[in-house]
C-alpha cells in the first residue's frame, strides 16, 4: 500500500463528493486536500513572477523608479532570510499608499501580488491563521483591482456561475494582468479556507478566469497559467471530476513556454501531477532538472527559482524518507 505523502485534511461536504457515506466522503476529502495542498508553491510561483511587472506598474513619476528598483532587488535577492524579513516593510507601504489612493488599480494590483506572494512562500506552512489574514487582503485588493479594470465583472463577480461566466467575453489583453492576480489570489484564499464548502464552490470561477488568461496570452509570465490550471484539474480526483490528463497537457505546455527557466512549474507539475498518477520516474526527474538548473538564468527569476529548488529538495527527501512510491 502506498503511503500518504501529506497530512490529511477534513473531508468533504456532500456537495463535493455527490456521497450521503460519511466515510466516503472523509476518504475522499482526505485525498482531494492532500493534492490541494500540494499546490502550495503553485501560488508562489503565480505572484512572484508577477511581482517585478505589478509593482512597475505603480504610477507617479516620483514613486515609479522607486518602487521598480525596490522590486527588482527583491527578486534577485539570493538571500531568502533577507528576503523574508524584508517584505512586511514593502507590505505596509503598499498599505498607505492604497489607503491614500483607494480606487488605483495599479496599487491593488501591485498589494494584491506583494500579499499573495509573501504568505505562500513565508507564512501558509508555519502559521495557518495568519495566512488566512494575509489571503483574505490579497483576495480584496485583486478582485477590487479586477472591478475598477472591468465594469462587466464587478456587476457579476458575486453572482451565481451562471451570471458570472456572462462577463468573461468582455475581457481583452490588456485585462490579463489584472485576471491572472484576481485567480491567483482568490485561488489562495480557497485553498486558506479549504474546509468551506462556499470557497471551493468559487473553484468554477477561478477555472473561468485562468482558461481566459490561456485565451488572451498563454505567454504571459513564462506560461504560468497552463501551470495554474494543470493544478486546479488536479485539485480531485478523476472519480469527482479531476482531469489529471488534460492537466499533464497543460505542465508540458507551461514547461516548454518557460525555456527551462522558470522552475516552480516543474515543482508543481511534480507534486501535482506525477504524485497524483505515482509516476516515480517522472517525479524524481522534475525535480531533478531543478536542483540542476541554475536558480538565475533570468536575474528576476532567482529568488522563484530558489525558493523552487528548496521546495524540491525537501520534497524529494521526504518522497524517500516516507516510501510514497514503494
Amino acid at each position: 500500500m502506498r503511503k500518504a505523502l501529506f497530512r490529511p485534511g477534513r473531508g468533504l461536504s456532500l456537495l463535493q463528493t455527490g456521497s450521503q457515506n460519511p466515510r466516503v466522503v472523509e476518504r475522499t476529502g482526505m485525498r482531494a486536500r492532500r493534492r490541494w495542498d500540494r499546490g502550495s508553491m503553485f501560488l508562489v510561483c503565480c505572484v512572484l513572477g508577477l511581482f517585478l511587472t505589478g509593482c512597475a506598474r505603480i504610477a507617479g513619476h516620483y514613486t515609479r523608479p522607486f518602487f521598480e528598483d525596490l522590486t527588482k532587488s527583491f527578486l534577485e535577492q539570493r538571500d531568502l532570510e533577507l528576503a523574508e524579513q524584508g517584505v512586511p516593510a514593502f507590505l505596509l507601504a503598499l498599505d498607505g499608499l492604497i489607503r491614500h489612493s483607494p480606487e488605483n488599480k495599479n496599487f491593488l494590483l501591485a498589494g494584491a501580488q506583494a500579499y499573495s506572494a509573501y504568505s505562500s512562500a513565508f507564512v501558509a506552512d508555519r502559521n495557518p491563521e495568519r495566512n488566512r489574514i494575509l489571503v483574505e487582503k490579497a483576495k480584496t485588493y485583486a478582485l477590487t483591482a479586477l472591478s475598477l479594470q472591468n465594469r462587466k465583472f464587478a456587476q457579476v463577480r458575486e453572482s451565481p456561475y451562471g451570471e458570472f461566466e456572462s462577463c468573461l467575453p468582455s475581457f481583452r489583453k490588456k485585462d490579463v494582468p489584472f485576471l491572472f492576480q484576481a485567480a491567483a489570489s482568490w485561488a489562495g484564499w480557497i485553498q486558506a479556507n479549504a474546509s468551506s464548502t462556499d470557497a471551493l464552490a468559487d473553484l468554477p470561477k477561478v477555472e473561468s478566469l485562468i482558461r481566459k488568461v490561456l485565451e488572451l496570452d498563454e505567454t504571459y509570465s513564462y506560461g504560468a497559467a497552463h501551470a495554474f490550471l494543470g493544478a486546479l484539474l488536479t485539485v480531485r480526483p478523476p472519480a469527482l471530476g479531476g482531469r489529471p490528463e488534460e492537466a499533464r497537457s497543460h505542465f508540458e505546455r507551461a514547461l516548454e513556454l518557460g525555456q527551462g527557466k522558470f522552475l516552480p512549474s516543474y515543482v508543481l507539475y511534480a507534486k501535482q501531477y506525477a504524485l497524483l498518477v505515482y509516476d516515480k520516474d517522472l517525479f524524481f526527474g522534475l525535480l531533478e532538472t531543478v536542483l540542476r538548473s541554475p536558480a538565475d538564468s533570468v536575474p528576476e527569476l532567482t529568488l522563484m527559482n530558489l525558493l523552487a529548488q528548496r521546495q524540491a529538495e525537501a520534497l524529494a527527501a521526504r518522497a524517500r524518507e516516507e516510501g510514497y512510491f514503494d
